[in-house]
C-alpha cells in the first residue's frame, strides 16, 4: 500500500444510539495523505473533543447536544507504516458488534487481512449501548 491510497483513512469515531435506535457510527477521517506522523503511524490530527465540540457547536443530532465526547463509547483508527497495517483501538463494546465493526471497516476502507483491532484504555465509555 501507498501513501496516496484514496481509498483508505485514518481517524476518530463514536457508536452512538438514539432513543429506540440501533447503535450507529459518527467518524471523523482523515486521507492518509492528510495524516500526521506519531512516531512510526500515521494518525488523524483532530481528536476527539475537538470534533465533537465542533459538531456539538454546529447542532443537530440530538446524541451530540445532549452528551459528552467521552459518553458514548469511542476509537481511532491509525496506519502502521513499519508493518502496513492498520490498527483499530476501541471500546470493548465497539469490538463486540460485528455490524459496528463492518461500519468501521467500509467507512475507513480497512483491508480485513491488514487491519488488527485492540482495547485500549482511552476508550472507555460511560453509556452503554443497547442490544
Amino acid at each position: 500500500m501507498t501513501v496516496a491510497d484514496s481509498n483508505q483513512f485514518v481517524g476518530i469515531f463514536w457508536a452512538i444510539q438514539e432513543r429506540g435506535s440501533s447503535a450507529t457510527l459518527l467518524d471523523h477521517r482523515c486521507s492518509l495523505k492528510e495524516a500526521e506522523p506519531y512516531g512510526t503511524m500515521l494518525t488523524c490530527p483532530h481528536g476527539h473533543y475537538e470534533v465533537w465540540e465542533q459538531w456539538h457547536k454546529a447542532g443537530g443530532r440530538a446524541a451530540i447536544a445532549a452528551f459528552e465526547y467521552e459518553e458514548w463509547p469511542r476509537g481511532r483508527i491509525v496506519y502502521d507504516r513499519e508493518n502496513e497495517r492498520f490498527i483499530l483501538y476501541a471500546d470493548a463494546q465497539i469490538l463486540r458488534d460485528a455490524a459496528l465493526i463492518a461500519a468501521i471497516h467500509e467507512r475507513f476502507g480497512l483491508p480485513m487481512e491488514r487491519t488488527d483491532a485492540k482495547r485500549d484504555s482511552h476508550y472507555r465509555s460511560m453509556r452503554r449501548l443497547k442490544r
